[in-house]
Parts: structure tokens; sequence; C-alpha cells
């Protein structure tokens, strides 16, 4: 037995997509009178380059410690997403090994990164990671500029 797509053709006619119009919300030229690509091209002479500082981090908890440590992060993402200078924070737990943890923080610039480190949300974070031995592991940290 042929399959449906073997012997029939389900369109009635060729479809056409533009990719263009999905991708944008086009609507012909601008109240400027300006096309996309011009109005692209005026507004990339006009953006100033900002350093994109990131950070990798990789944090393996006791479990004894699991339910504080996710009470801390929780309210220190909180904190990151309020921060003017914070473009991302992002962490999940391993999916192979339990009750490890990764991390991905992208700042403006050094004053980012540095402004989160002064932040009192972070300071409780330095208080969980400094009492006791709360890691498994030494924490892994990389540090990185995005190139654009």
């Amino acid at each position: 037995m042929k399959q449906f797509f073997d012997t029939e053709n389900p369109f009635v006619e060729e479809p056409t997509v533009d990719m263009f119009t999905l991708c944008h919300d086009y609507d012909g030229p601008h109240s400027s009178g300006q096309t996309i690509a011009e109005t692209s091209s005026a507004a990339k002479e006009e953006e100033e380059v900002v350093e994109v500082v990131c950070l990798n981090v990789e944090l393996c908890i006791h479990p004894t410690l699991r339910q504080e440590f996710l009470e801390c992060i929780r309210q220190n993402k909180s904190g990151s997403d309020n921060e003017p200078k914070c473009l991302q924070y992002t962490w999940g737990e391993n999916a192979n090994e339990e009750n490890t943890f990764h991390f991905h923080e992208r700042y403006v610039g050094e004053d980012g990164l540095s402004a989160h480190n002064d932040a009192p949300h972070f300071k409780v974070w330095e208080e969980f990671a400094g009492e006791g031995e709360p890691f498994r592991r030494t924490p892994v940290v990389q540090k990185f500029r995005e190139l654009l």
C-alpha cells in the first residue's frame, strides 16, 4: 500500500512561504520613508558597542543542604533579574548528576558584575557559600567576554 503523499498532492497549489514576513513585523517602509535595510544600517551606526561579561558556574552541593541551597539561589535569581545591568541569570540542575547545578550569567561590563557582587541578594549567597563546607567539589567558575 502506497503512502498518501506518494499518490496524492495534499496541497491544492504549491504553498508560498515568505520567510521575511514570518520573521518580521513588516508593513512596508517605515514612517520615516526608509526601508528596513536603511533603518537597520542607520541604527547600527548609532549603536554603542557594550562589553558583556559572562560567567559559567558549576556547583556541586551536599544533598543535606539541597533545600537551603535552592531557597538561597531562587532569591538570588529573583534579585539578579531586577538588576539593571544583569542581562541574564539562568540556572538549572545537571540532567545526569543530582545536586550538581549549572549557571550562566551575563552582565553589562565589569560594572554590571561588580554591582551584582555588591547586591544584598548576593551577600546572602556569600553567607551560604561561606558557612561550613556546602560543596562536594570545588566550584568551577569560568569568566569570559562575549564577542559580538
